[in-house]
């Protein structure tokens, strides 16, 4: 029984159940769902494994390290002053013949039967490529024996940032600091790259302000850019209709819309069971309906001036505060900030349902150079303080939104000569 203290009202006793899996979650009088979750086995508070990988001093203490590293399942990168680089994608994972997607019966037949090997999680040291690029992307390869997930983020973060690894590489380029902070904050889109290229074959010659617009983009997802409101609505639009081509109907107000990839799937091989007799020119007419549609939408937003379209006008982030939403709290709220890029960009941005506003993305950052830890790089956000009224506490959102960062630094002559103030913390 959990006795919680209510102010102004009687305390409410709660009954909590427990069963051999874990807590109760729910229950009608003759069934009830327990869940069991790798957190709640023995030594699996979060990040407690970084106090090995923080004392790590090569490639072999760092293995090391990553059998204790429990949760959060991460894709961990490595690297240190000899020139290795590794990565590790790591977190405790449970053996079982099911997929865990759907409950199962507790009834024994659909135990655990322990937890996969670290040496058998995806893992690379000095691979051939000469880098390491990880984005939330699925680490496993196909036919990989073990169920360890089945939603990953989707596959342009990571090719994108490939692309830039690879164009250097090929060039002979050694990247800089500045190099990585521009790589951090790309917002180059590669899906828009590849729609508005089937939209260049569906529109034709076509003189449409629309499309000229579109097809003259440097696919670049920047605030101020008024092709790129467009492109998102537009893909939007895109999403909706292709979904009602490829799924039930009873389905459409649950999936509400594609992902990305899939999206793009579908329209680069359109098929006769989605699009019909002639699916290629199906899906012309739908890209070019769509972007009709779509133009009309962004009209209404934002007026009939094209030249006064910008992105970041609908796609703003808003820090709120959890004690808002009482009176005179108000203050404690930060934003809106105009942003840029979008949930398929390196500098991910992502937003949801119909609303353009950021509900996603990174809030720190850090870039690190082992050679001289020094030269390190972080930013967070929205301040160094969290205490409402400091002069910190909203410091570091004008350096967050113009994809800018602090000193990150080490030594301790660096942190005295970094230092703006100092915080004295006594009993």
């Amino acid at each position: 029984m959990q006795d919680c203290a209510v102010r102004g009202e009687a305390n409410v006793v709660k009954e909590l159940k427990f069963t051999s899996h874990g807590p109760v979650l729910w229950e009608d009088g003759k069934r009830a769902l327990a869940m069991r979750w790798v957190g709640a086995e023995p030594g699996t508070a979060g990040y407690l494994g970084s106090l090995a990988v923080d004392r790590a001093h090569n490639w072999r203490e760092f293995e090391a390290a990553m059998k204790g590293w429990k949760v959060p399942s991460e894709n961990i990168v490595y690297a240190d002053r000899e020139g290795n680089i590794g990565e590790h994608s790591i977190g405790l994972a449970p053996i079982r013949k099911w997929t865990g997607l759907l409950p199962v019966p507790g009834n024994g037949g659909f135990e655990w039967t322990g937890f996969v090997p670290v040496d058998q999680l995806p893992h690379s040291f000095n691979p051939a490529e000469g880098f390491v690029a990880t984005a939330n992307n699925r680490m496993t390869p196909e036919g990989y024996p073990y169920k360890v997930g089945f939603q990953w983020y989707s596959v342009y973060r990571v090719k994108r940032i490939k692309e830039v690894l690879e164009q250097a590489k090929a060039s002979g380029k050694k990247l800089t600091i500045v190099d990585v902070q521009k790589l951090q904050t790309d917002v180059l889109s590669i899906p828009a790259r590849e729609l508005i290229g089937l939209l260049r074959h569906a529109a034709g010659n076509s003189a449409d302000p629309a499309v000229q617009l579109l097809l003259s983009w440097d696919d670049n997802v920047t605030r101020e850019s008024a092709a790129a409101a467009l492109f998102e609505v537009w893909m939007q639009d895109v999403s909706a209709a292709v979904l009602r081509k490829v799924a039930p109907e009873g389905v459409w107000e649950i999936l509400d819309e594609l992902a990305t990839n899939q999206l793009v799937g579908y329209l680069s091989h359109p098929s006769a069971s989605a699009f019909g007799a002639n699916p290629q020119a199906a899906r012309d007419r739908l890209l070019v309906d769509c972007l009709k549609s779509a133009t009309e939408r962004l009209t209404k937003l934002q007026g009939s001036d094209a030249q006064k379209w910008s992105w970041g006008k609908p796609h703003m982030v808003r820090f709120r505060h959890p004690l808002d939403r009482y009176e005179g709290a108000s203050f404690m709220d930060l934003g809106p900030v105009e942003r840029p890029g979008d949930a398929e960009t390196v500098n991910s941005t992502g937003y949801s349902g119909k609303s353009f506003e950021q509900v996603e993305g990174a809030s720190y950052r850090e870039i690190l150079d082992p050679g001289d830890w020094d030269k390190s790089l972080a930013i967070n956000v929205p301040g160094q303080s969290g205490q409402p009224g400091s002069a910190h506490y909203s410091d570091l959102l004008p350096l967050w939104a113009e994809g800018q960062y602090f000193p990150l630094v080490y030594t301790r002559e660096a942190v005295e000569k970094e230092a703006t103030d100092k915080l004295t913390l006594e009993p």
